[in-house]
């Protein structure tokens, strides 16, 4: 169980499928230009391997969306992998799909999903956040300078928290605070019984990491390591807490 936080999550929608449009054309953009390049932070992934990832990912997103499934799509739900050379298109039209199925959605319906949020929202989060990391993922494939918004890197951070930790077996061995340091965003976390249990605050825990939106982001995503923060008490709990938000 998660005792979820605040109100973190609650961007417009149409801002958020813009988000994911965005990052999704660039996304398609280099690793079309960069498919044998190795992409640093998911070492077994090149551009091309990426770009499949989340051609496969929009196109799952799409069909729970659309046919409103109560769990995952088979592997015959899918449409057949886009030939050589075709890598582009078959992209294209994923991303194209599963913004069209979630703009056709009014904000607030119920849906089946795989976090706590069980409505629309948490598929417009979802994929807002999935193109904003693998963006970030294919920018420093491509040896580029990632810009990243602070407070939608701050809502990732939230989005973990909120949405996945709760279907984790693992349980830390002691509480953890992060600090975001440049807006609102301050959390706790910790295990109580057998949940575990969040909560928006100031508050001290046996281990603390404080840094930007984007800085955080990319730490408890695996996209920077642990010292790229200020960490405060032992930084192997700090990493167990980032393990079981990923």
């Amino acid at each position: 169980m998660i005792v979820p936080v605040g109100q973190t999550g609650q961007m417009d929608y149409t801002t958020r499928l813009d988000r994911a449009r965005q990052d999704g054309e660039r996304i398609i953009t280099l690793c079309t230009a960069n498919m044998e390049a190795p992409v640093p932070s998911c070492p077994d992934w090149d551009g091309a391997g990426l770009l499949s990832h989340l051609t496969r990912v929009w196109h799952m997103l799409a069909i729970i969306v659309e046919e409103r499934r109560e769990g995952f799509p088979g592997r015959d739900d899918f449409p057949p992998r886009p030939a050589e050379g075709e890598e582009a298109a078959g992209a294209q039209t994923a991303l194209a799909r599963v913004i069209a199925a979630m703009a056709a959605v009014e904000p607030g319906t119920a849906m089946w999903s795989w976090g706590t949020t069980q409505s629309i929202d948490y598929f417009h989060r979802r994929l807002h956040l999935e193109n904003l990391v693998h963006r970030v993922d294919a920018e420093q494939m491509a040896g580029i300078s990632s810009e990243i918004d602070t407070d939608e890197a701050a809502d990732a951070v939230a989005e973990r928290f909120e949405e996945f930790v709760h279907a984790r077996p693992e349980r830390p061995s002691g509480s953890f605070h992060i600090h975001r340091t440049d807006g609102d965003g301050e959390w706790t976390a910790k295990v109580e019984g057998d949940r575990i249990v969040i909560a928006e605050e100031h508050a001290k825990g046996d281990a603390a990491a404080k840094g930007t939106g984007p800085e955080l982001m990319l730490a408890m995503w695996g996209r920077a390591p642990i010292d790229s923060l200020q960490v405060f008490g032992e930084a192997s709990l700090v990493e167990e807490w980032f393990a079981l938000c990923r």
